[in-house]
């Protein structure tokens, strides 16, 4: 029973890492490289700016700027969406569980010694 608490601690930790990474290296799912060319020529095109340019490389906006079928367009962006919420709930809930392992491992311990 003396390990519980380090052990704790471990595993907290470690969670709260993962979690941490998963959400800092997350963003906008990346598109096609045949959609994300076909988008920049559109951009161009438009006379776009380099900055909305950059944005092809995301599935939604490359999507939107190339759509030709608005039902299609809003089906793909939001299958995109979707897949984008997915990945960060489950970074979120691997934070708050790390931080609460973490934490019930340190009082634990806290409680152990004194």
């Amino acid at each position: 029973m003396k390990r519980t608490p380090v052990l704790l601690i471990a595993i907290g930790l470690l969670t709260l890492i993962i979690g941490g990474v998963m959400n800092l290296t997350g963003g906008a799912p990346k598109a096609s490289p045949a959609l994300v060319q076909q988008c920049q020529e559109k951009m161009r095109a438009r006379n776009a700016d380099d900055a909305l340019i950059q944005q092809c490389s995301e599935t939604a906006f490359a999507t939107a700027m190339t759509a030709i079928d608005a039902q299609a367009a809003a089906q793909a962006i939001s299958a995109a969406n979707n897949s984008e919420d997915g990945r960060s709930f489950v970074s979120m809930f691997l934070v708050g569980l790390g931080l609460a392992l973490f934490l019930g491992g340190i009082f634990a311990w806290r409680k152990q010694r004194g």
